[in-house]
């Protein structure tokens, strides 16, 4: 409607290739901009891994993780939960990795991480809670830097949560992908990123 009343303006006046063609020119282009930015492309096999800082706490000591720095020259598997301490997160995605990590290491697999938008706190309690043992990395994305890089940020009432993910990281580019897929019934499984699915992937 905006650009529609300065276009008749610029008519009216003559003067439509003047000040107020220039001004409904940026009109368009900001209107134009604004829809691209709304686009938002979720990550693919062959990208690079973003390069980010995830935050590690292990007895109330804080330790950063450049990842790409961290990746550099590894073979990793990295995956993503909505939430610490959440049913199935709990129950069934952060098991089925510590259930599985020895046969993914006699795989090749370098290391594991596990990331979600809890702080780095909470990550480490419920790695403690879960008897990880050191076999996962528990690192927070807590101000959800990876998470919106990746395309697969989540808004809720609550926090800013990441999709359930998976994926199979080498020399920092990302080699195989894993999302929930979706019932005949709209509902979703996510075992497709379980660890028992990535290690039969290898």
């Amino acid at each position: 409607m905006l650009t529609y009343t300065l276009l008749l303006s610029a008519l009216a006046s003559g003067s439509a290739f003047s000040s107020t063609g220039f001004i409904l020119s940026n009109a368009l282009k900001t209107s134009s901009s604004s829809k691209m930015a709304a686009v938002v492309v979720r990550f693919k096999a062959g990208d690079a891994l973003p390069d980010v800082k995830l935050t590690e706490v292990t007895n109330f000591a804080k330790q950063e993780y450049c990842l790409a720095e961290y990746c550099k020259d590894k073979s990793v598997v990295i995956f993503a939960v909505p939430g610490a301490f959440t049913p199935g997160c709990s129950k069934s995605h952060l098991p089925s990795f510590v259930n599985n990590a020895d046969a993914l290491f006699k795989k090749g697999i370098d290391s594991i991480i596990c990331v979600a938008t809890n702080d780095a706190y909470v990550m480490e309690g419920w790695g403690k809670d879960q008897k990880v043992g050191g076999k996962i990395l528990m690192l927070s994305d807590g101000d959800a830097k990876l998470t919106t890089a990746l395309g697969v940020r989540m808004e809720s009432d609550v926090m800013v949560r990441s999709e359930r993910y998976a994926m199979v990281v080498k020399d920092n580019k990302i080699q195989q992908v894993f999302f929930p897929t979706e019932n005949d019934d709209g509902s979703k499984d996510s075992a497709p990123t379980y660890g028992d699915f990535v290690l039969k992937s290898l």
